[in-house]
């Protein structure tokens, strides 16, 4: 069953039509109107709840496959460019290509846990004030949450093991010359837009928000899902750099040693070193390699790529700043 159903939302059309189907279904439901100043905090909530939960857990299906094939892509590039093993590259496609069937079933237990211990900490499986036939209307949408955290917790768990696999490929199966580190981009660009993709979800959190703050229950949640894109954007960064540090330091331990044994004078002939042309071209040579050595730059990313991971980092809090002028526009509209 779980394999069935992890075939389904492989499919390409899948996200798109599943989330069509979903707001239609509220839109129906009556969950999606227009508000107006006598509209209550509950209603509110509902319509965000009915517009945000179709659009980020289609999101999160629709960018999983994606990426998947995005980070295999990168593997494959980079252990051509660097001239590594394809075989130890072909073994980590393999095992990104089995990562989300295999998180598949945790994200089943864990969405629908997570889902109920959320609802039933906001007060949201029974509701006061409510008759029991608007309860059952909220069917549907009580539902839709328990997809939502199936979705985020699978793309999350996805992601984040994805990412230690293009790390762990980076840092001990790709062959990475010095002075030819350009090797890492695909790598990186892979990484980055699995940050973007979480980064784009979380832009459209503040829709669960409208017509009301940011519930308290809400803040370590949003905490936790931006420590994870963070992690997946800085770990596998700060690992290369440190590999290519270590790299760089042998390399420089082996020139400082070639130059000491250059500069040492024979004991045969007592001659000076500038009395030997061979020995002072080798040893320019040496300097040369060991400046050209310390302007390598340690970092796997560019100045325009910088700029990028910069604006992915930027991008949410930008949304939710927008979010509550845009909140506060409607409501002086419908004041």
């Amino acid at each position: 069953m779980f394999i069935a159903f992890h075939q389904v939302i492989q499919w390409r059309y899948y996200a798109p039509l599943i989330t069509v189907c979903f707001l239609l279904l509220n839109l129906a439901m009556g969950y999606i109107f227009v508000p107006d100043a006598s509209t209550p905090e509950l209603q509110y909530r509902d319509m965000g709840a009915a517009i945000a939960l179709p659009l980020i857990s289609g999101l999160c299906v629709f960018f999983l496959p994606l990426l998947g094939r995005k980070a295999q892509a990168s593997i494959r590039e980079s252990a051509r460019l660097s001239g590594s093993s394809m075989r130890h590259a072909n073994a980590y496609i393999d095992r990104i290509g089995r990562v989300p069937l295999r998180a598949f079933r945790l994200a089943i237990y864990a969405g629908t846990a997570t889902a109920i211990l959320y609802l039933g900490a906001a007060g949201l499986l029974y509701i006061e004030g409510y008759d029991a036939l608007a309860n059952l209307k909220r069917v549907p949408l009580l539902l839709q949450v328990v997809y939502f955290w199936i979705a985020v917790i699978l793309v999350l768990v996805s992601l984040v093991r994805i990412t230690k696999y293009l790390t762990r490929f980076a840092t001990h199966d790709l062959r990475i010359e010095l002075f030819h580190i350009e090797e890492l981009m695909p790598l990186a660009n892979a990484v980055l837009w699995n940050t973007v993709s979480i980064s784009a979800a979380l832009s459209l959190t503040p829709i669960f928000w409208l017509g009301r703050g940011m519930p308290k229950l809400d803040i370590p949640l949003i905490m936790l899902v931006m420590g994870v894109t963070l992690y997946m954007l800085f770990f596998p960064i700060f690992k290369v750099r440190q590999m290519v540090i270590r790299r760089k330091q042998l390399a420089l331990e082996r020139i400082r040693d070639a130059i000491k044994t250059a500069s040492k004078s024979s004991d045969s002939t007592k001659r000076r070193l500038t009395d030997s042309v061979e020995r002072l071209e080798e040893i320019n040579n040496l300097v040369g390699v060991r400046e050209e050595i310390n302007r390598t730059r340690e970092w796997p990313i560019t100045v325009p790529v910088g700029i990028r991971v910069a604006l992915v980092i930027l991008v949410p809090p930008m949304s939710w700043v927008g979010a509550s002028l845009v909140e506060w526009l409607v409501h002086q509209a419908v004041a």
